[in-house]
């Protein structure tokens, strides 16, 4: 499973990059919207007239999306530390948020970050349990 991840991740990552930035028939435009305050567009869709298909498409997808980057300690070793992971995550996605910004390619949501953040912890976070359920299931081998 970790070698076809280490394959796969950089083709998922450029064509969420893509969507990001030119996917869903978004242009350049002027410089896009900023919106810095916290989990007031999460608020916004959960006050929508249909909340669960806004709800989905926007709160779970922007989380559900991002769960693979919580793996990639499996690709790159020192991405195994949260210490590690997190901040180059987060440094990541506020770059893109700043280039959909300033290229005026969409929102530049600080609920995205938190949202996002929230897809690859669940990740690392699911990783950790599963790794430790697999190395509980696996049998001891003792020196005779």
């Amino acid at each position: 499973m970790k070698r076809y991840y280490a394959v796969l991740i950089p083709f998922y990552t450029v064509f969420l990059v893509y969507m990001m930035l030119w996917g869903c028939g978004r242009s350049a435009g002027e410089v896009g919207n900023l919106q810095l305050r916290p989990f007031h567009t999460i608020h916004y869709f959960f006050s929508m007239p249909k909340p669960f298909e806004s709800f989905f498409i926007n709160i779970i997808c922007n989380v559900l999306v991002f769960v693979p980057f919580g793996w990639l300690g499996w690709a790159l070793r020192p991405m195994k530390s949260l210490r590690c992971l997190a901040p180059f995550f987060v440094l990541s996605i506020v770059g893109i948020e700043l280039i959909q910004h300033f290229s005026g390619r969409g929102m530049a949501d600080i609920d995205d970050v938190i949202l996002n953040t929230s897809g690859m912890l669940l990740g690392w976070f699911g990783l950790r349990i599963f790794s430790s359920r697999e190395e509980e299931a696996m049998p001891q081998y003792q020196n005779i």
